[in-house]
């Protein structure tokens, strides 16, 4: 394992714990932390530390904006859960449903 991927880990990992220990007592400011494009910045980062390569950073960054107005379907059971009371998992799973059936859609429609 080399000392950029080691670091990587690390940088994610402690926005992410930092993330959550916020939402904890202020749940609205962990979601603005969790909101912020940190894991675009992250990820487009080091992207080009390690491939150099604008050209790729820029397709990464153009997906990044078609995905994420579909990885919005992800949060829509939690957003109908005072209706629906289905619990945690339920809602976990029909997102994740969601979110697959958003991705599978755009990616059939902008291949």
């Amino acid at each position: 394992m080399n000392v950029l991927f080691v670091a990587k880990v690390l940088i994610s990992a402690m926005i992410i714990g930092v993330a959550t220990e916020v939402a904890k007592r202020h749940p609205f400011w962990g979601a603005v932390i969790i909101a912020l494009p940190l894991t675009s910045i992250l990820a487009m980062g080091w992207l080009y530390v390690e491939t150099n390569d604008n050209l790729l950073v820029t397709k990464f960054a153009r997906d990044i904006f078609l995905v994420v107005p579909v990885s919005l379907l992800f949060f829509l059971p939690y957003l109908l859960e005072k209706r629906t009371e289905l619990g945690f998992i339920a809602n976990m799973m029909i997102g994740l449903a969601l979110l697959a059936l958003g991705v599978w859609f755009l990616r059939r429609t902008i291949s």
